[in-house]
């Protein structure tokens, strides 16, 4: 599954890993050109130009078909030496559905650390292995500053994706600059990518000179759909199955013992990657979602990631026939429903599903 996340700005950090985060950070920023000038003397290959011609485009859909904020982002180019921009590692605990996380300023709580630097990654990964949590790492192709600076294109985007990736990602890190609520993660993320596919499909109808055949994508964004709706069933279930399976875990005396816990445990994913098949019974195929869960990767930090982007697509759609079926005026909607901030989780998603036009 293709992960996208929010990296929240290196100097915002504190400490140690304040320090190492914002020397990446400038190290990068030393490097950024500007894309006119990429574009005027062909300094990049003729695949990423053909991405990079589309970029100011993409940019004034954004803005005046969605009503998203880009600013001054995305006016300068940044090429890597490798072909992600950083590297996140999420944690949880191995005996409950709860992930760990950590704290910044201004973004608040957030369920994972990104590194510039692939080997930090993986030993913060390790670290958090021997002290007990389940891990998953990855590779991140875009992040965003979320408005504190103008974000760069970097030319991680323009590799790992075709046009319609590349228009849907655009929008979904703009999106971020234009709606962000701090420590509520999930929210960001599925709001992200909900306004981010829809409007992808609009700009492919809008701009058919871009190249892509608008249907083909709509008919695929379709397909998706059908996949992740039966994606978010069995993730669910499979949430409330673990739930269970670790409350009458903590009653278990056999329990006591991690190697007794943990076997039963990895029975129990091992299930889960023979159910998911048979559950998704072919919907699957062709799509993102084809090799979610397989046997001996499966454990909860997997499972808590998926739940950051899967879980709550629902809500998103009720505010967007709330909105005529307008994502311009969906966005509108919620930028006025949430000028000020929920007091819980609870009271954001009906905010979102109650949220109507602010005339």
């Amino acid at each position: 599954m293709k992960i996208v996340l929010t990296f929240a700005t290196s100097i915002l950090f504190t400490g140690c890993y304040s320090l190492s985060q914002g020397y990446g950070q400038i190290k990068l920023l030393m490097k950024q050109e500007a894309i006119e000038d990429v574009i005027k003397e062909n300094k990049e290959p003729k695949e990423r130009l053909s991405k990079l011609k589309c970029v100011q485009t993409i940019l004034e859909f954004a803005k005046n078909d969605i009503g998203l904020a880009p600013g001054n982002s995305y006016q300068k180019y940044i090429a890597l030496e490798t072909p992600y921009v950083s590297w996140v590692v999420q944690a949880a605990q191995k005996r409950s559905l709860e992930l760990k996380t950590w704290w910044f300023p201004f973004v608040g709580s957030q369920p994972y650390l990104g590194y510039f630097n692939k080997e930090s990654a993986l030993e913060k990964q390790k670290a958090l292995i021997d002290e007990g949590y389940d891990t998953v790492s990855g590779g991140v192709t875009a992040f965003s500053l979320l408005g504190y600076y103008p974000d760069p294109l970097y030319s991680s985007i323009v590799d790992n994706s075709t046009i319609p990736q590349f228009i849907e990602t655009i929008i979904h890190e703009s999106l971020h600059r234009t709606i962000y609520i701090p420590n509520y993660y999930a929210f960001n993320e599925n709001l992200a990518d909900f306004v981010a596919k829809k409007s992808t499909v609009l700009f492919l109808k809008k701009y058919p000179e871009i190249g892509e055949n608008p249907q083909f994508y709509e008919n695929e964004f379709k397909k998706t759909q059908i996949a992740q709706k039966k994606f978010q069933e069995f993730l669910n279930k499979i949430k409330k199955d673990l739930e269970f399976f670790y409350a009458e875990s903590s009653k278990n005396s056999d329990h006591e013992s991690e190697k007794i816990f943990l076997a039963q445990r990895e029975m129990m994913f091992n299930n889960i990657a023979e159910e998911y098949k048979k559950f998704m019974n072919g919907v699957e195929l062709g799509t993102v979602y084809e090799n979610s869960f397989k046997a001996g990767k499966i454990n909860n930090a997997l499972i808590l990631s998926y739940s950051v982007y899967e879980s709550k697509q629902e809500p998103f759609e009720i505010a967007f026939k709330n909105a005529g079926g307008d994502i311009k005026q969906l966005v509108k909607n919620l930028e006025f429903c949430f000028e000020t901030s929920p007091r819980d989780e609870q009271e954001l998603w009906q905010k979102v599903e109650q949220c109507k036009s602010s005339s």
